[in-house]
């Protein structure tokens, strides 16, 4: 089973990883990005798509600094990480690229 996280720097930029792989940066969210995520890691779990330095994105060597948004299995899809207060952990890139709107 794949377990894809995103999480999100302070400038709204989303990062990918799968199970203990590393972690790809994606890149800042452009208008063609958003709402992907879901279709970003079932593409990335069945092997049709996957992060790569190619098409720009890059590894970066640690999570310092970066916020868990949201984690995708394919069994439960999309779980959305809140806040103890329900307010999503995403800042407004990382929103974009979930396809939510909750500001």
């Amino acid at each position: 089973m794949s377990t894809i996280k995103v999480y999100e720097d302070k400038a709204g930029g989303v990062y990918l990883t799968r199970d203990d792989g590393p972690i790809w940066f994606v890149g800042p969210v452009a208008p063609d990005m958003e709402g992907n995520f879901e279709d970003d890691a079932q593409g990335w779990h069945e092997g049709g798509w996957e992060p790569n330095e190619v098409d720009g994105q890059e590894i970066v060597d640690s999570p310092d600094g970066l916020e868990h948004i949201a984690t995708w299995t394919p069994e439960e899809g999309v779980q959305i990480e809140r806040r103890q207060s329900g307010d999503v952990v995403a800042g407004a890139g990382g929103q974009a690229y979930l396809g939510i709107d909750e500001d």
